[in-house]
C-alpha cells in the first residue's frame, strides 16, 4: 500500500486555502459593485428629485403671490406628470424660539421631544442662554460659556438671534433625536402668539397633548376654534385672525413611483421682494433634499 506524501496533503490544504481566498475576494467585489450601482441611483434620483422640488417651490411661490395667504394651507403642483404636494404654514404658526412663552416651549420639548418635564425645563433654560445676550445661566439648569467650557465643548453660547434653526444643535445637551423630532414645529420668524388658523395640525396635537384635536381645529369655522381649544389654552395661547402672512415655510414632497421613495424639500420663503432678490420672493433659506421614511418621517439614505 502506497503512503500519501506528507507534501500533497499541505499542498492540497493549501489550494482549499486559496479558493476560499479567492471566493472571498469575489465576493466583496460583487458587493462593492452592487453597493456602488445602489448608490449611483440613489445619486440619480436625488438629482431628479431635486429639480422636481425646486421648480415646484418657485412655481408655489409664484402662485402664493396672487393670493393672500392667511392661513395653513396646502396646495398640488403639477409637473411632468408628477404631482408635488407643498404645505404652506406662515411664520405665525409656528413656535419662535426667541419670543415663546417657557411654559409652551416645555410642553414642545416634553410632548415632541420626548423629555421629561426637569429635563425640558433645563433644556428650554439653556435654549434662552443659547439666545439671551448676557452671561449669567438661568435659575434651572442653564448654561453659558463657562458651562459649556466645562463640558469640554469648543463653542459658547451665540448671545443673539439665530440666523438659522441649526445653530439649536450646538445649545449644551440638544440631542440630535430631540432636535429632530422639534424641528418641524420651529420658526424664527414667527410671533409671541401662535395663530390658530397658521399652525399645523400635528402642532396643535402636540401642544394640547390630545391626538385628533388638529385636524377637527382645521374643519372648523375660524369662529369655533377658540372654544375647541379653550381647555388647552395653558400650552396653546393661540391668537385668530393673523391677517396676510409674508413670511412661509414651504415644504414639497414627491414620489415617482407609486410606493416609491417620498422626496421632501423645505424652504423658507418671504413673499416680498427684497433689495438686490431676482424673484418678486425672497428665499430665505433652502433645506437639502431629503429622502424620507414616511412611518418614522425620517431621512433614509441607501
Amino acid at each position: 500500500m502506497r503512503r500519501a506524501r506528507p507534501g500533497r496533503g499541505a499542498a492540497l490544504i493549501l489550494v482549499l486555502w486559496l479558493v476560499a481566498a479567492m471566493s472571498l475576494v469575489v465576493l466583496a467585489g460583487t458587493r462593492s459593485v452592487r453597493q456602488s450601482t445602489q448608490r449611483a441611483a440613489w445619486e440619480m434620483e436625488r438629482m431628479r428629485a431635486e429639480a422636481l422640488l425646486d421648480s415646484a417651490l418657485q412655481l408655489a411661490a409664484q402662485k402664493l403671490l396672487q393670493t393672500r395667504v392667511t392661513e395653513y394651507t396646502g396646495l398640488d403642483v403639477q409637473l411632468g406628470g408628477n404631482t408635488v404636494t407643498i404645505e404652506v404654514v406662515p411664520a405665525s404658526g409656528l413656535v419662535d424660539v426667541h419670543v415663546v412663552s417657557d411654559v409652551l416651549l416645555q410642553t414642545l420639548l416634553q410632548n415632541a421631544g420626548g423629555l421629561s418635564a426637569s429635563d425640558a425645563a433645563i433644556l428650554t433654560a439653556r435654549i434662552r442662554d443659547f439666545i439671551d445676550p448676557d452671561d449669567i445661566p438661568q435659575g434651572n439648569g442653564g448654561a453659558e460659556a463657562a458651562q459649556y467650557r466645562a463640558a469640554g465643548l469648543a463653542h459658547v453660547p451665540r448671545n443673539a438671534r439665530l440666523d438659522d434653526l441649526i445653530e439649536l444643535r450646538s445649545v449644551l445637551g440638544m440631542t440630535p433625536d430631540v432636535y429632530a423630532k422639534i424641528l418641524p414645529f420651529l420658526s424664527i420668524n414667527g410671533q409671541q402668539r401662535i395663530d390658530i388658523g397658521s399652525a399645523p395640525p400635528a402642532l396643535i396635537d402636540v401642544l394640547s397633548g390630545q391626538q385628533g384635536l388638529g385636524t377637527m381645529v382645521r374643519s372648523s369655522p375660524p369662529e369655533m376654534r377658540a372654544g375647541l381649544l379653550s381647555g388647552s389654552a395653558e400650552h396653546l395661547p393661540a391668537s385668530t385672525g393673523a391677517g396676510s402672512q409674508t413670511i412661509v415655510r414651504l415644504t414639497a414632497s414627491a414620489r415617482f413611483a407609486q410606493g416609491g421613495a417620498l422626496w421632501r424639500r423645505e424652504a423658507w420663503v418671504d413673499l416680498r421682494q427684497l433689495p438686490g432678490a431676482p424673484a418678486p420672493w425672497t428665499i430665505l433659506a433652502l433645506e437639502p433634499v431629503r429622502r424620507v421614511n414616511q412611518s418614522s418621517g425620517q431621512e433614509t439614505n441607501p
